[in-house]
């Protein structure tokens, strides 16, 4: 009878040390979430110092005209990391988040990305779509990154390639400046153009 329980009491410890390796400590959860973080900045700002080549539609839209206006933009949201997300040993980076635009009115929109574990690097496009209230997309795509020098806030350079609806052409770019920027969440307000 000694036997079982010391067996018994064996297992039970066994199983509690198995289940401590499948999870992640609050401590080690943060500090997992801070890698992440840190890989990523470093990424985009290496993509931003190899510069991106994107071409700009000259396409027109249906009736053969299209105007260029000014852009507001503001929003939040959250951040995060999927572990092996675009294959293994890679993360992939989402935001997700609401905001109003100048021409999108209320939207949501989306950002992503694929990192290489081993190299930190990117590997696809840093690609997003903000999606009004209507359904119609805007699609967006990363060109830089660095610090405002008069607000000492981080800013991302955004290109306008295209979408759905009214958005088919459209064409432009935004600059986001984030006032809060950290590894799970995020608050910018933005300006710039677009034509469409």
């Amino acid at each position: 009878m000694k036997r079982i329980k010391i067996f018994a009491l064996a297992l039970l410890f066994l199983s509690a040390c198995q289940k401590k390796q499948d999870s992640f400590s609050p401590a080690e959860s943060d500090l997992t979430l801070k890698v992440y973080s840190e890989i990523t900045n470093k990424a985009l700002l290496l993509k931003t110092a190899q510069g991106v080549v994107l071409q700009m539609s000259t396409s027109k839209n249906i009736n053969g005209t299209q105007v260029s206006r000014p852009l507001t933009s503001s929003g939040s949201g959250t951040i995060s990391y999927i572990p092996n997300g675009c294959g293994t040993g890679t993360f992939k980076f989402q935001s997700v988040g609401t905001g109003h635009s100048s021409h999108l009115g209320r939207q949501e929109q989306t950002t992503s990305f694929c990192i290489d574990g081993a190299t930190g690097q990117i590997i696809s496009p840093v690609v997003g779509v903000g999606t009004a209230a209507n359904g119609d997309e805007l699609y967006y795509t990363f060109l830089g990154t660095g610090i405002d020098t008069a607000t000492g806030f981080v800013y991302q350079d955004y290109i306008f390639s295209g979408g759905t609806g009214r958005f088919a052409n459209a064409t432009g770019s935004v600059r986001l400046l984030y006032s809060v920027n950290n590894s799970t969440s995020y608050e910018y307000t933005g300006t710039g153009t677009i034509t469409y």
